[in-house]
């Protein structure tokens, strides 16, 4: 899926679960930092990433507000791990 619809389904995923954010969520609106995403929502994220990189992953091993405080940050964490992305750059080593 590209961009466009990941980001999509991120931000009808967001809106779910924050049924009083009203309009289009810009990129890079804070959204754990701002309250926006509070524990619940953010293990629905979690599950959501998971769902995208076909595996599990330990939200432990980095920083949650560094990565995924931005729709932007969330996307970004997404192409970055996705097993297409890791098998390109095993190619180009």
């Amino acid at each position: 899926m590209d961009r466009a619809g990941l980001r999509r389904d991120l931000h009808a995923l967001i809106a779910e679960c924050a049924p009083d954010l009203i309009g289009d969520l810009p990129d890079d609106s804070p959204l754990i930092t701002s309250g926006v995403v509070e524990s619940a929502a953010l293990l629905s994220v979690a599950l959501w990433v998971e769902g995208q990189l076909g595996g599990e992953i330990d939200i432990t091993s980095f920083d949650l507000v560094a990565e995924w405080d931005s729709i932007g940050g969330i996307l970004d964490f997404v192409e970055r791990h996705a097993p297409a992305a890791a098998g390109a750059a095993r190619r180009g080593s």
